[in-house]
C-alpha cells in the first residue's frame, strides 16, 4: 500500500481538481469483486444474455485472410454501449472501450483483458452526462490516453490510477455549441521539445483541426493554450483521422466527407502549419469526364503514348463532380499533376465574411454538365468551356493556368448581377462546342436556338438561326475612284435601268418570283430549326465550314458556320429524339445516341447516314438509355455506355459489336485516351475514376465473327490483397493445410518453359533480365547501395506530462526487489490474477526448471572436457543450395536430368540471393575439407544444364558469378595441392581435386560448342536478312 501511494504522488493533477477519493485499495476491492461476477457470469451463461447489448469481437487479420478468433459477451455490463477502443501501451492483452451506459446517459469505459474475456476494471473518473466517447488515443506518456466526446471535451485520463488529470473544451464559433471530437494525436519530435511545447492535435465535427499546447501554464488558474487553428481542413464533413508521424512534425489527416488526404508540417516559429502535400478527389460522383488534348501539359502536340516511352504528362483526365461543383485534373502519369481548377480569387475570405459553414462550396458556380477543350490556340486564351446546371452562360478555362481564364459568354440583354432579373430559362445552355480553329465557341439552349461567341473577347457573334436584326441587308461598299470593275458594274446597271420601262410586264412577274422564293425561304428556315425544343449535341467539322447539330426534336442540321444559314438538304429527321453527338474530326463521322436506345453514325461529307448499331430486335441493342459515346483517335471503333450498366465496342468498317463490358454499377460518362490506349469511366455512386487497358494493343482481334452473346464482366479495381485472397480460396485443401514441421524453402517452377523444338537448340528463361545482367555488375551495385554514414539514435519523445523522477536505481537491485515483489504477491494479491495473462503455464513453468539447470551443469562439464581435447574445426554455415546439391546428386534417373530442381530454386532467387548461394558453398582455402566436394557438385550442374542448352544466358550468367567468387580458390588448389589431417584425407581431397579439374575442362569444351552454335545461326540468319533487304 505505501508503493501504491508513492504511485499517486507521482502523478499531478492539473488544470481541474481529483474527483476521485477512492484510494488503490478500494479501486483493487472493486476490481476483485468485478473478477468475481465475471466468473458468476461465467458459470451461468445462461442468465441475462437477452438484456446484452455489447459484444467484443476479436479479429485474426492479414494480408491474405480476415477471421473471426474470438467473440466476448459483456453480460455483467448490460447497458454499457461500446463505440471505440484502443490498446494502451504495454498493457499486454488488455483493451480500452469507450462508449456510453444507455441507462444514465453518461460516458462510460471500461479495461477489458481479450485473453481470459474478463472486464479488468470499469473506470468511474468520467461523469459527463448526456455525452458519448468518440475517440481514444494512447499518449506518449505510458498509463495515460486522450478520452474526446461528441459534447467537446478532451479528457486526460491516467488508468493506472483511474483520475482525470484535466480537460479541454471545444465549442463552434458560430452559435457557441459544443463541437464533437472524431480524433485525437500526440506529437513526440524533438522540435517541439526545443520549443518547449507539447502539441496535440484533435479534430472536430466541423472539419476544424486545433493544436493545443499541453505543457501547464506557470498560473494554475490559466489554462492550456491553443497553438493554433486550421480551420476547414477537411470540407464537407469533419475530420475521420488525425496521426502525427512518429518523430517528425508531419501532421496525416483524413476527412469523412471529403475524399482527401492531406500531410500539414509544422515548421514555423509560431507553431503554425501549413500543407506540405495533398491528395483531392471529388466529394461527390463526377458527371462528366473527358481525356485533356494532348500537349496541354506537355507544352503542345506531345502525345503521351506508355510503348514507345514518351513523356506520359499530358496523360489527364478533366473530371467534374457534379454536386461537388468543382472541376478537377487527374494525371494517369504523375500524381502531382492532380489539382483543382481554381474559380477566381478571395473565395475563402469571401466566404469568412459572409460566415457561410460549408466554406467556398456555395459561392462556386452551379454543378457542370458538359466541357469541350481544344489545343489550337491554347497558348493564346483560354482552351476549355463548360456549361452548367440551370444556367445560361458559358465559362472559358485555360488548362495552362488551371483556373476560368477570360470572359463569360452570354447575350448581351443578359444581366450578370443576381441583383437584377436573369436569362429567361429557355436560353439555359443545354450543349457546347468549340470551332477546330479555336476561336469561336458555339452553345445550344433550351429553348433551340444556337449562340455563338468569340472566344478571345466573348462577344456574341450571331445565332443559329439568323434573329430579325442579324438579316438586314448589309450596306454596300463604298465606290473607290479608278476601279475598273467598280466602273464596268456601274456602267451596265445604268443600261439596265434605261431599258426598265420597256420590261414593265417583266419586273413585275420577277417581282412574284422574288416574294416566293423568299415566303419558301423563311419556311426552309422555320423548318431547319430546333425552335421550341432543347439543343442536344453540337459539333463543327475539321474545316471549319459546317455545323452539325440535334435536338431533342429529333432533327438533325447542318449549317453554314460563316453565314448562319441551314445547308439546302436540312433537316435529316432522325428515328427518334436524339440525346447524344459525338463527331470524329479526321473522318468527319458523327454518332448520335437515340432516345430508343440506338446509334446513328452520320457521314458529313456524304451527308448520309451509314450505319447504325442497336437498333431493337437485335441481339446487340442497350436496355437503358444510353449515358455517353466515345470515338477511339482513329475513328474505327466507337465505345457507347448505357444505363443499364454496360458498354458496347462497336466497329464502324465492319458494322458490329465487338465487345460486351458490364460492371457492377452504371457507368455515366466515358472518355477515351488520345493513343487509344486507356478507356477511363465514370460510374453511378462512386467517386473515384477507373481507367482500363484495351486488349487489342497487346493481342491481335478478329473482328469477322459473330456478336458477342455474353457480357464480360469487368470487375472494379480492389486491393492486391484481396486478390491474394481469392487466390487462396481457390487453392486445394492439400495446399493450405497447416503442417507441423518446419518450413521449408519453396520452390516455384516457372510457368510454361520454353521447350526446344529439336534437341540441341538453345531455349531462353524467360526470366526478367534484370535477375541475370545485374549479375554481371553486382560489385557496382553493393558499392552504390552502401549508406554514406551510420544511422543515428533517434531523439527521445517529450514527455509532457508532470512527474517527479525517482532515485536511479541499479538493474542488479531492481531484479532482486522484483524476484521479492513476486514471491509475496503470489500469497496475498488477488488482483494479479484478473492481469495475468499465463495462468495455465504456471505449472509447465515449474516443472522446466530442473531440466534447464541440469542442461546448465551439462553444457558447463561438456565445456570443461573439451579443453582437454583437440580443438574441434570451424562450423561453416551453408545456404540452402549446398542441400540441394547434396540430395539431387543421388538421384540416379536417367530419363530426367538430376539438377533440373537446382535450377528452378536458383531462378526463384534474386542477384544478391544467388550471390549468397553461390558464396556459401566454399569459403576458402582452408574450408576445402567440406567446400571441394560442393564446389564439384556445382560443376556438375552448371555441366548437366549447358549441355540440355536450356535457359542458356541465365546458365552462363551463374557459370560467371561462380567463376568469379571461386576462381581464385580452384587456381590456389592447381597450384599448391590441397593438404590434410590424415593420408585418406588427402587423399579423397585428391580425388576431388582431379574431377573439379576434369569438371571444369568439360564446362569450358561445352560453353565453346554452345557458343560457337549460336554464332554460326545468328551469322547465317544476318547474312540472309541482308540479303533479303538488297532484293527489295
Amino acid at each position: 500500500d505505501d508503493d501504491h501511494d508513492d504511485d499517486d504522488d507521482q502523478v499531478s493533477v492539473v488544470g481541474d481538481d481529483d474527483h476521485d477519493d477512492d484510494d488503490d485499495s478500494s479501486t483493487s476491492n472493486s476490481s476483485d469483486d468485478d473478477s468475481s461476477d465475471d466468473d458468476d457470469d461465467d458459470d451461468d451463461s445462461g442468465d441475462g444474455t437477452d438484456h446484452c447489448q455489447c459484444q467484443v469481437v476479436v479479429l485474426i487479420a492479414s494480408r491474405q485472410s480476415l477471421s473471426i478468433h474470438k467473440r466476448i459477451r459483456m453480460d455483467h455490463l448490460p447497458h454499457f454501449t461500446p463505440l471505440v477502443a484502443t490498446h494502451p501501451s504495454t498493457y499486454l492483452n488488455k483493451i480500452v472501450l469507450g462508449g456510453y451506459d444507455s441507462q444514465t446517459r453518461q460516458v462510460a469505459m471500461v479495461l477489458l483483458n481479450i485473453r481470459s474475456g474478463k472486464m479488468v476494471h470499469q473506470f468511474s473518473c468520467l461523469q459527463d452526462a448526456h455525452a458519448q466517447i468518440t475517440t481514444l488515443s494512447q499518449s506518449p506518456a505510458v498509463d495515460t490516453i486522450a478520452v474526446g466526446t461528441n459534447q467537446g471535451m478532451v479528457h486526460l485520463v491516467n488508468l493506472k490510477h483511474d483520475k482525470k488529470l484535466f480537460s479541454l473544451e471545444h465549442k463552434s464559433k458560430r452559435g457557441n455549441q459544443p463541437v464533437g471530437i472524431t480524433s485525437v494525436s500526440f506529437r513526440t519530435d524533438s522540435s517541439a521539445l526545443q520549443y518547449a511545447t507539447a502539441p496535440m492535435a484533435v479534430g472536430r465535427q466541423d472539419g476544424t483541426i486545433t493544436i493545443w499546447d499541453l505543457t501547464p501554464p506557470e498560473d494554475a488558474r490559466m489554462g492550456r493554450t491553443i497553438l493554433c487553428e486550421i480551420p476547414h481542413a477537411h470540407s464537407p464533413g469533419g475530420i475521420a483521422q488525425l496521426q502525427f508521424m512518429p518523430q517528425e512534425p508531419l501532421l496525416l489527416s483524413i476527412g469523412t466527407q471529403s475524399n482527401a488526404i492531406v500531410t500539414h508540417i509544422f515548421d514555423n516559429p509560431d507553431h503554425s502549419g501549413r500543407i506540405l502535400r495533398q491528395r483531392r478527389g471529388h466529394t461527390a460522383p463526377p458527371r462528366v469526364i473527358r481525356y485533356l488534348h494532348p500537349g496541354a501539359g506537355a507544352g503542345g502536340g506531345i502525345l503521351a503514348n506508355a510503348s514507345d516511352g514518351t513523356d506520359a504528362a499530358a496523360c489527364q483526365i478533366l473530371s467534374s463532380g457534379g454536386p461537388d461543383r468543382t472541376l478537377r485534373v487527374f494525371s494517369t502519369a504523375r500524381s502531382v499533376k492532380d489539382k483543382e481548377f481554381g474559380q477566381g480569387r478571395g473565395l475563402v475570405k469571401k466566404a469568412k465574411k459572409l460566415g457561410l459553414e460549408e466554406g467556398t462550396t456555395e459561392l462556386l458556380l452551379p454543378p457542370l454538365t458538359s466541357l469541350v477543350t481544344c489545343e489550337a490556340r491554347n497558348r493564346d486564351w483560354g482552351d476549355l468551356v463548360t456549361i452548367h446546371e440551370d444556367h445560361a452562360f458559358a465559362y472559358v478555362w485555360s488548362s495552362r493556368r488551371g483556373a476560368q481564364s477570360g470572359p463569360v459568354l452570354r447575350q448581351n440583354n443578359w444581366n450578370v448581377s443576381a441583383m437584377k432579373v436573369p436569362p429567361p430559362s429557355h436560353a439555359h445552355s443545354t450543349s457546347v462546342t468549340i470551332s477546330a480553329c479555336g476561336n469561336f465557341c458555339l452553345v445550344g439552349s433550351r429553348g433551340g436556338r444556337i449562340y455563338k461567341y468569340n472566344l478571345q473577347s466573348g462577344i456574341a457573334r450571331g445565332s443559329y438561326p439568323r434573329q430579325d436584326k442579324e438579316e438586314s441587308p448589309k450596306k454596300g461598299k463604298k465606290f473607290t475612284p479608278g476601279h475598273v470593275g467598280q466602273a464596268m458594274k456601274a456602267l451596265d446597271k445604268s443600261k439596265k435601268q434605261s431599258s426598265r420601262l420597256a420590261n414593265q410586264d417583266r419586273m413585275e412577274m420577277d417581282a412574284e418570283q422574288r416574294n416566293l422564293q423568299a415566303q419558301r425561304l423563311k419556311k426552309k428556315l422555320e423548318e431547319a430549326s430546333h425552335l421550341g425544343s432543347a439543343v442536344t449535341g453540337l459539333a463543327v467539322d475539321a474545316v471549319n465550314k459546317t455545323v452539325i447539330s440535334v435536338g431533342s426534336d429529333g432533327k438533325l442540321i447542318l449549317w453554314n458556320l460563316s453565314t448562319h444559314l441551314p445547308h439546302k438538304k436540312s433537316p435529316y429527321m432522325l428515328p427518334a429524339p436524339a440525346t447524344k453527338l459525338t463527331l470524329v474530326r479526321d473522318s468527319d463521322l458523327a454518332a448520335i445516341a437515340l432516345n430508343d436506345y440506338s446509334i446513328l453514325i452520320f457521314d458529313t461529307a456524304l451527308q448520309s447516314v451509314i450505319r447504325r448499331f442497336g437498333i431493337k430486335g437485335s441481339p446487340t441493342v442497350h436496355q437503358g438509355p444510353i449515358s455517353d459515346l466515345a470515338f477511339s483517335p482513329d475513328g474505327r471503333s466507337l465505345y457507347t455506355a448505357s444505363m443499364d450498366s454496360t458498354l458496347r465496342v462497336w466497329d464502324v468498317p465492319t458494322d458490329s459489336c465487338v465487345d460486351w463490358l458490364r460492371f457492377k454499377t452504371p457507368p455515366t460518362s466515358i472518355t477515351v485516351s488520345p493513343t487509344g490506349e486507356f478507356l477511363a469511366t465514370s460510374h453511378t455512386g462512386n467517386v473515384g475514376l477507373n481507367v482500363w487497358s484495351d486488349k487489342s494493343f497487346y493481342e491481335t482481334v478478329y473482328t469477322d465473327g459473330e456478336p458477342p452473346t455474353e457480357p464480360w464482366r469487368m470487375d472494379e479495381p480492389t486491393p492486391l490483397s484481396e486478390d491474394w485472397e481469392q487466390e487462396e480460396k481457390t487453392r486445394p485443401a492439400a495446399a493450405t493445410k497447416p503442417s507441423s514441421k518446419k518450413p521449408q524453402h519453396i520452390v516455384e517452377e516457372p510457368e510454361e518453359l520454353p521447350v526446344a523444338k529439336e534437341k540441341g537448340l538453345v531455349t531462353l528463361s524467360g526470366l526478367p533480365p534484370s535477375h541475370w545482367k545485374n549479375l554481371f555488375s553486382l560489385e557496382l551495385v553493393k558499392e552504390r547501395n552502401k549508406p554514406t554514414e551510420a544511422p543515428k539514435k533517434p531523439p527521445s519523445a517529450p514527455f509532457f506530462l508532470q512527474w517527479r523522477a525517482g532515485e536511479a536505481v541499479a538493474e542488479e537491485t531492481a531484479a532482486e526487489e522484483k524476484n521479492e515483489e513476486s514471491k509475496g504477491d503470489a500469497e496475498k494479491d488477488e488482483w494479479a490474477a484478473a492481469w495475468s495473462d499465463d495462468d495455465e503455464d504456471d505449472g509447465d513453468r515449474d516443472k522446466e526448471e530442473p531440466t534447464a539447470k541440469a542442461s546448465k551443469r551439462d553444457f558447463d562439464d561438456f565445456a570443461t572436457e573439451s579443453l582437454l581435447k583437440k580443438k574441434r574445426k570451424i562450423a561453416h554455415a551453408r545456404s540452402h543450395l549446398a542441400s540441394l546439391l547434396h540430395n539431387h546428386r543421388a538421384s540416379e534417373s536417367q530419363d530426367t536430368p538430376k539438377y533440373k530442381p537446382v535450377t528452378d530454386y536458383v531462378s526463384t532467387l534474386g542477384p544478391s540471393g544467388i550471390d549468397v548461394a553461390l558464396s556459401t558453398l566454399c569459403n576458402g582455402q582452408h574450408d576445402l575439407e567440406d567446400g571441394l566436394p560442393l564446389l564439384r557438385m556445382a560443376g556438375e550442374w552448371l555441366l548437366e544444364e549447358l549441355e540440355s542448352r536450356e535457359r542458356y544466358e541465365a546458365v552462363n550468367a551463374y557459370l560467371h558469378r561462380f567463376l568469379h567468387i571461386h576462381g581464385s580458390v580452384i587456381a590456389g588448389i592447381e597450384e599448391s595441392g590441397v593438404s590434410a589431417a590424415t593420408d585418406d584425407d588427402a587423399t579423397v581431397l585428391e580425388n576431388e581435386r582431379t574431377k573439379l579439374c576434369q569438371i571444369l575442362h568439360e564446362l569450358r569444351a561445352s560453353q565453346w560448342s554452345a557458343s560457337n552454335a549460336l554464332r554460326s545461326k545468328m551469322q547465317r540468319t544476318t547474312c540472309l536478312l541482308r540479303h533479303f533487304s538488297r532484293m527489295v
